[in-house]
């Protein structure tokens, strides 16, 4: 099994705080894009969550039927969430 080099990990690491910090700053400053707010860091939260399992999970590597359900469970999820988001808001 091939694991995550060390380099490559960081990099994913790095790139998962920034992508928190960005989500964090637009849900404070919720007015700037309105409703469209909520569906991007739900969306940012759904790739998130794609980049960890597939790296730190080793999911990159699994055969392409358990890759193929996560891969679809993770955006029926997201859309769920936000379809449930925009029915509230009715």
């Amino acid at each position: 099994m091939t694991h995550i080099s060390p380099a490559q990990a960081v990099r994913v690491w790095f790139f998962l705080v920034a992508a928190t910090l960005i989500s964090a700053w637009l849900a404070e400053h919720h007015g700037l894009a309105g409703q469209w707010t909520a569906t991007a860091v739900i969306g940012v939260a759904a790739f998130k969550v794609r980049l960890v399992m597939l790296n730190f999970m080793e999911l990159k590597h699994a055969p392409w039927r358990w890759r193929a359900a996560f891969e679809a469970w993770t955006a029926v999820v997201a859309l769920l969430i936000i379809g449930v988001y925009y029915t509230s808001l009715r």
